[in-house]
């Protein structure tokens, strides 16, 4: 089933992108994206998505290049290519802060901040989540920043922890063996 519904979705994204509705492309390939299986091949979504990045640059269609972005951005960490989403991120990022979008960088964060957290760049992850809680805080979304609040407390055990168990295994010469 969730193959059908990721090439469902998928299929439908192509055949809007066809049809010249960028809006509703990008709008289902969003849905798209929660059905992705992660062990299939990725080049098909990859590819489209750079297709419709390409198409956004060439005809100066700044927010959806954002969108799209975002959205590779998403689709190559649902591949563990966390490098290439990782720039994708900050790129969109980077777009959205200029055209003012306020919700958009606070979510753009969120999925700046998972892709650190994976990456193991804890302090960089906490700053992310940070300025994704002030943006919710000032938009009014407080159960948002709470959420936030409670990811960054989390990280925080975690990173003081792992400092930790370092200077155990360093103090003891663990980790030599």
């Amino acid at each position: 089933m969730v193959a059908t519904l990721d090439n469902s979705y998928f299929e439908k994204s192509k055949t809007f992108f066809e049809s010249g509705d960028i809006v509703n492309s990008l709008d289902t390939y969003e849905k798209a994206i929660s059905y992705i299986d992660h062990t299939k091949d990725k080049s098909s979504h990859i590819q489209f998505l750079n297709q419709v990045l390409e198409y956004c640059r060439e005809n100066e269609l700044t927010e959806e290049e954002a969108i799209v972005l975002r959205s590779l951005g998403r689709t190559y960490s649902l591949f563990k290519l966390y490098v290439e989403s990782l720039k994708c991120h900050e790129e969109s990022l980077k777009i959205q802060r200029k055209l003012g979008k306020k919700l958009e960088v606070a979510e753009g964060l969120l999925f700046l901040a998972e892709d650190l957290e994976v990456s193991g760049n804890y302090d960089k992850c906490v700053d992310s989540f940070k300025d994704a809680a002030n943006l919710f805080h000032e938009l009014g979304k407080l159960r948002k920043k709470k959420d936030i609040q409670k990811e960054i407390k989390r990280l925080k055990e975690f990173s003081k922890e792992m400092v930790e168990d370092e200077y155990l295994l360093h103090k003891y010469n663990i980790d030599k063996f």
